[in-house]
């Protein structure tokens, strides 16, 4: 999903935080910070310090309990703005970018790495070695070794509970496990770029309907279950929930990955939705090619898209920055046989001097016909102006109700975010159930 989150400029992200915190136009709050800021640019600092702890909070001003801006993970850097009276003023990107005040004894001038800690563990008193052994899990999460030495220091400081949750919290970073909460309907979510987020609910009979902004998904080290091109491909678990009050998402990573998985793209549940594999995509027929082609023809000629624009269109090669081209996906669907999925999006020349791009979209399902051709089940097309944009796209498919077909789920770019429909085979029909799971502004 192109994330809003990840495009937010800083005050935006300040101003988020600010209101979690209860300091979005507090009157004497508000003063508070200003005053602090202006106190930071009449005497301005540069530089680059690292978290030197597990963990830094970043406050918007520099008291203790002036709420939460974000929490800086070990070894990030804080880009300095300023230092006064034990605190700094910066700015970090991680985990995502902030600005705000953390106290000047938490950071140092280099980053810790695992080295310089395990020769701090080594070198500290017996009732000092368990705060550094947090520091090296902190640091490196996916490593056994660390955990070990921390339950090791637990074990032989008399701290059985602390040992026992130490080796809980270990068995969920190298081995996490997906799961369902106590209570919670089936999910679906979507997975790209790092980031999850809640599609729809799923009810008991099979339909979906949006879901509830106001339920916590993202318990940080949750697990869910990935799948993508149709099959399971592990686990997606969350790291933090820091922007799921903002925009919805979570961080997450595809376990046994060791870290965020940038670009990974796909579904994922709180059900074990099949347990086939990943199956890649198709060389796609000359028939399925024509047949696509042709019903996307149709589609633009429906929008009164001249002939020659409409070539141009279904000859561009993808392009995923600016969200144009054609795309097609061919693959087999269970008992629905071999199918194809295209879609392609195109801006048009503006018509005036005065006036903007126009950008047309069209979409078409197809099914083998068991005679080596293929036949249109289903299609859209959409034209599009200013802030009036739908542009859909294949995402990834997935069996959600268990018959054997998997529901085909496209994701809609809209004006300032993207939302996410849901395609289901009935009686031999396709049909567009659903729609929703927006994220943006």
């Amino acid at each position: 999903m192109p994330s809003f989150a990840r495009s937010l400029p800083q005050t935006a992200l300040l101003a988020a935080a600010l209101a979690a915190a209860g300091l979005a136009h507090a009157g004497p709050a508000d003063d508070e910070f200003a005053a602090a800021v202006a106190a930071c640019k009449a005497a301005p600092k540069s530089g680059t310090r690292y978290v030197a702890v597990t963990g830094a909070f970043m406050r918007p001003v520099p008291r203790a309990d002036s709420g939460v801006v974000a929490r800086i993970p070990i070894a990030a850097a804080v880009t300095l703005e300023c230092e006064r009276d034990g605190w700094v003023r910066g700015t970090s990107e991680l985990p995502q970018p902030s600005v705000g005040w953390i106290r000047a004894d938490l950071l140092q001038a280099k980053p810790p790495t695992l080295a310089s800690l395990n020769a701090d563990y080594a070198a500290a008193a017996p009732d000092q070695r368990k705060t550094v052994a947090e520091r090296i899990v902190a640091l490196a999460p996916y490593q056994a070794q660390g955990h070990q030495l921390l339950i090791d220091t637990l074990s032989k400081a008399g701290d059985a509970e602390g040992a026992r949750k130490a080796g809980e919290f270990r068995d969920r970073m190298l081995s996490p496990k997906p799961e369902r909460l106590s209570g919670e309907p089936k999910l679906l979510f979507v997975v790209e770029r790092g980031y999850a987020a809640p599609v729809a609910r799923i009810g008991e009979d099979g339909r979906l309907q949006e879901a509830d902004a106001s339920t916590r998904y993202f318990p940080p080290l949750r697990g869910l279950y990935f799948f993508r091109r149709g099959g399971a491909d592990g686990v997606a678990q969350v790291l933090d929930e820091a922007l799921s009050d903002v925009t919805g998402e979570a961080h997450v990573r595809i376990a046994p990955a060791t870290a965020r998985s940038d670009q990974t793209r796909g579904l994922a549940t709180n059900f074990p939705a099949t347990s086939a594999k990943p199956a890649a995509d198709a060389a796609a027929p000359a028939a399925a090619r024509k047949a696509a082609e042709d019903a996307l023809r149709a589609g633009l000629r429906q929008q009164k898209v001249e002939r020659a624009q409409i070539e141009r269109a279904l000859k561009a090669k993808p392009d995923h920055e600016r969200d144009l081209g054609m795309e097609l996906h061919t693959f087999e669907a269970g008992s629905a046989g071999p199918m194809a999925i295209a879609t392609v999006v195109w801006n048009l020349p503006a018509p005036g001097p005065d006036q903007g791009e126009t950008s047309v979209a069209a979409s078409a399902i197809l099914e083998g016909d068991g005679k080596g051709g293929y036949r249109v089940v289903g299609s859209q097309g959409s034209t599009n102006g200013g802030d009036a944009t739908e542009s859909p796209r294949f995402f990834d498919r997935l069996d959600l109700d268990g018959d054997g077909v998997p529901e085909l789920i496209f994701q809609v770019g809209q004006y300032e975010g993207v939302d996410y429909q849901v395609w289901s085979r009935k009686g031999g029909q396709w049909k567009k159930a659903y729609q929703g799971g927006y994220v943006g502004v």
